[in-house]
């Protein structure tokens, strides 16, 4: 496959590091993706299904259709993004153009017309996650490839890396914390707020209204950055559709961008799974009320933590041996946290201790899930490089386009599955309230998520064992490259 080389060059030197504030105003672009992830693993089949009525099974087709959509966008507009030319940059243009559509597309998601039939709910389901998967790909792939331009250090890709999942991690906390408490409390009706319907169509307006706010904010606070990063320094041609595809596989051609690729695939959707019964395990297996769930906001401890020991990790261990040992760690907690209850080591539901005992656990988590996120990020800013010094050609937005169709996998490919598990493993029953559920029922539901689906992680975590991209060969190509 033979492409047209191309040569980058940046407007004006960058002396010294990139600023601080620079790292924060881009990690602002990583809470629309937290809400939006929030709001489709949460509550989105939840809603349908247990509150609506509409068939699990039947969500997820659709939810799967839409992804199909994903699979083929987001490498194309990373693509067209890599090669659009303005005065405005190759990113920020698409970023402003998506960020109120998205907004409004998510507002109506969870606003569907009121007594709406089922035909008309899955219309409006499929019209509107589509509607909202393509917005949110027109902002989020030219974002995540502004990560891997701001510099070309090691390390300090990992601390802008760093900066963006801290920035999402605290924005994320908030937002889930004000949902529960102001948004899905407890009332007399519904001992578990986020069954109550009345609830949805305030969450639908705080989470289109936040959702814009955040895009905006940080496409404008970045703009300053422009000049910094790399642009072609001749005019691209007109592209077209054959273009766009030659491009996308000539990225897959790449052994180490191949590897990482499938394996974040692989984690995306197996976690996204997990994430799909995590509010199903909450509500009717560990019989949590939405004032108890906003707790585990404080998991954040966990990812703060990672922030702190990071620096020091990747200063001895290379990035991707890092992240074999956090999956490692991420499948045996997951694993861990239902054997505990079969084994009796948990305390009863309706205890303190319990709530006290599973957020101590999701810290942990988080802490390992936080890492990930980093590693996952970083190794993309250096393949980039490493595609550069092999074909001559940068491609930060179809690269980074494996980061957000990962994510959107978290939330579409595991809704598919989840679904489907919930309606013809499980067999869990629509409309129904805590302690209305079969223990044998409940019992499937905790083997499916705490034991099935965990030892899955063993398939990513091969692959990135056979990843080669070493801080030394890193070094090698990069002083091998020839900046006009």
């Amino acid at each position: 496959m033979t492409l047209a080389t191309t040569q980058y060059s940046r407007e004006h030197k960058r002396a010294g590091k990139v600023p601080v504030s620079t790292k924060i105003f881009q990690g602002i672009g990583g809470l629309p993706g937290s809400h939006k992830d929030f709001a489709f693993n949460t509550f989105l089949l939840l809603y349908y299904s247990q509150i609506l009525g509409l068939p699990a099974s039947i969500a997820s087709l659709i939810l799967g259709v839409c992804l199909l959509t994903d699979a083929l966008t987001d490498p194309l507009v990373g693509a067209y993004s890599d090669n659009f030319k303005s005065r405005f940059g190759r990113r920020h243009p698409f970023m402003y153009a998506a960020a109120v559509p998205l907004g409004l597309c998510m507002f109506a998601l969870f606003s569907p017309p009121s007594g709406a039939s089922e035909t008309v709910l899955m219309i409006w389901m499929f019209a509107f996650v589509m509607l909202t998967r393509l917005a949110f790909t027109f902002f989020v792939v030219p974002w995540n490839a502004l990560a891997a331009e701001f510099s070309e250090d090691y390390e300090e890709r990992t601390s802008i890396i760093t900066f963006r999942v801290m920035v999402t991690w605290i924005g994320g906390v908030a937002f889930i914390f004000t949902m529960y408490s102001l948004v899905f409390p407890t009332t007399e009706a519904y001992a578990a707020g986020q069954l109550n319907p009345e609830g949805y169509p305030l969450f639908a307006i705080c989470l289109g209204a936040t959702v814009s706010t955040w895009c905006l904010l940080t496409t404008h606070l970045t703009r300053r950055e422009t000049p910094y990063l790399l642009q072609p320094v001749e005019k691209t041609p007109a592209f077209n559709i054959a273009d766009l595809v030659s491009q996308v596989l000539l990225a897959l051609t790449l052994p180490n961008f191949r590897l990482l690729f499938i394996a974040v695939f692989l984690f995306a959707g197996i976690a996204g799974v997990g994430q799909v019964f995590d509010i199903y395990m909450n509500t009717y297996f560990w019989e949590f009320a939405g004032e108890d769930l906003r707790w585990f906001t404080l998991t954040i401890v966990g990812a703060a933590f990672a922030f702190a020991t990071l620096p020091a990790l990747q200063r001895r261990f290379q990035k991707h041996t890092i992240l074999v040992w956090v999956l490692v760690t991420i499948m045996i907690l997951a694993m861990i946290k239902v054997i505990f209850r079969f084994a009796d080591v948990w305390p009863d539901n309706g205890e303190t201790r319990l709530l006290v005992a599973l957020i101590i656990h999701g810290s942990l988590s988080a802490y390992m899930l936080t890492i990930a996120a980093i590693m996952f990020g970083s190794m993309v800013a250096d393949l980039v490089d490493e595609q550069e010094a092999q074909v001559h050609l940068r491609q930060e937005g179809v690269f980074s386009s494996a980061i957000g169709f990962s994510a959107k996998a978290t939330s579409s490919l595991g809704l598919i599955i989840g679904g489907f598990l919930l309606d013809f493993v499980v067999a869990f029953p629509r409309g129904t309230q805590p302690g209305e559920v079969e223990s044998a029922t409940l019992t499937t539901l905790a083997i499916t998520d705490g034991i099935v689906v965990p030892i899955m992680y063993f398939l990513p975590i091969y692959l990135l064992t056979r990843y080669t991209l070493t801080r030394d060969r890193l070094s090698e190509i990069q002083a091998s490259l020839k900046r006009p």
